[in-house]
């Protein structure tokens, strides 16, 4: 494929690949989800095609780690791209009667290359984008990224009302070759092109493109700074809090409201709204973000989470909730900015790959013990070890003494 000219490439076709992405993916993954549970009648199988995109990146973080210490992470992205688009492409090629289980393989390869497309684009923002403006730089990419996911499963029931499987496939393959060109459109690290000259003959030998510190690390993913473990201490409180949210969604209008499909519906819809008005609410307020101490963005989301649950009347709990949302949102960011622009360059693979598998995985287990503890007693009291859960983990990861800030170190 003809490379951009260099004039042409920006690290703000970031947050647009995103969202081209995940919406694309999003729209067969939730299409597909629900083929599979009205053809199997099992709830659990259905859930297992949502999760199995991230299965792959839980599985296999040492060769992720690895590739992203000793590869370019602009040429992962398009590589990763290419990659999913060829797969796709082929599963329109699969006979009819075997399309819905290629398709669900398909799915499950290709979410190693989509880990690959998150990671990577991390790093290009960390290499190309100013210090001072990385955390609006990284903010606006999980915007995009958000919205791609909010888009795709949100035309999912629309698309597959007038679309086969097969041309669901022929969308996301169209939105493919779209985010590929996309990936070739991001620019190269300054440091790379200095290092080009210098390193050619050993990037050609060993894969690597001038990756400076990052190519001397190990393929294991392994973080020793203890600000960065107490960073992801907190950012694995917030996936605890997302598991919570996805048995919530459903619990909370059910049980604690009375009320039915609806509802939920309704809860869905508003909690969607939230989450998005959260990432954008994140946006002018980066500059102040740092200068509250960092515990401060982990206990803020509880109070309202406490109220909502507690108020058990329709409009105030949503309305709460809906605020709990909007804190739970800016504390994700808050969490992921801190990580991405802490990490020095040896650590920064590691930190997008254990970022990459730890979220999915922490929520993945946050929803099946937290879904079991609201079955044993309720979601009031479930409500009520979220909120001590999040205390005790962020006393324990502050520092003695300290509101526990760090400066942010320079790429």
């Amino acid at each position: 494929m003809t490379s951009f000219p260099t004039g042409l490439r920006s690290p703000h076709c970031t947050p647009v690949l995103l969202f081209v992405n995940t919406s694309g993916s999003f729209l067969v993954l939730v299409s597909l989800s629900t083929l599979v549970g009205s053809a199997t009648g099992s709830g659990l199988l259905a859930a297992a095609v949502l999760s199995a995109p991230w299965l792959p990146a839980l599985l296999m973080a040492a060769p992720l780690n690895r590739l992203l210490n000793r590869r370019a992470p602009q040429r992962l992205v398009r590589l990763a791209e290419t990659a999913s688009l060829a797969l796709t492409a082929a599963a329109l090629l699969t006979p009819q009667r075997a399309l819905l289980a290629v398709a669900g393989v398909l799915l499950l390869v290709r979410g190693y290359f989509e880990a690959v497309t998150r990671a990577a684009t991390a790093l290009v923002l960390r290499d190309t984008v100013a210090p001072r403006r990385l955390d609006r730089a990284n903010t606006v990419a999980e915007i995009g990224k958000l919205t791609g996911v909010s888009v795709g499963a949100a035309l999912a029931g629309p698309a597959s009302a007038v679309l086969s499987l097969r041309g669901l496939i022929a969308v996301n393959a169209a939105t493919l070759v779209l985010s590929t060109l996309l990936a070739w459109a991001l620019p190269s690290a300054p440091k790379q092109a200095a290092e080009g000259a210098e390193d050619g003959a050993m990037a050609d030998s060993t894969g690597g493109a001038g990756a400076g510190a990052r190519s001397t690390a190990g393929a294991r993913p392994r973080v020793d700074d203890p600000v960065l473990r107490r960073l992801f201490a907190r950012f694995l409180l917030v996936s605890f809090w997302q598991g919570f949210h996805t048995v919530a969604v459903t619990v909370v209008p059910v049980q604690v409201l009375g009320g039915g499909t609806r509802l939920v519906g309704v809860f869905v819809a508003v909690s969607s709204v939230a989450l998005f008005a959260g990432s954008l609410a994140a946006l002018p307020v980066q500059r102040h973000l740092s200068r509250v101490p960092s515990a401060v963005w982990a206990v803020l989301p509880m109070p309202p989470l406490l109220a909502a649950v507690l108020a058990g009347r329709t409009v105030p709990t949503l309305a709460l909730y809906a605020l709990f949302l909007v804190l739970f949102e800016v504390a994700y960011l808050h969490y992921n900015n801190r990580l991405l622009a802490t990490a020095s360059a040896a650590d920064l693979p590691s930190v997008v790959t254990l970022r990459a598998t730890l979220l999915p995985s922490g929520v993945a287990v946050s929803i099946l013990a937290l879904g079991a503890l609201c079955d044993l007693v309720g979601p009031l009291s479930t409500a009520g070890v979220v909120a001590v859960v999040t205390v005790l983990v962020t006393a324990s990861t502050t520092a003695p003494g300290q509101a526990w800030r760090r400066p942010v170190r320079d790429a």
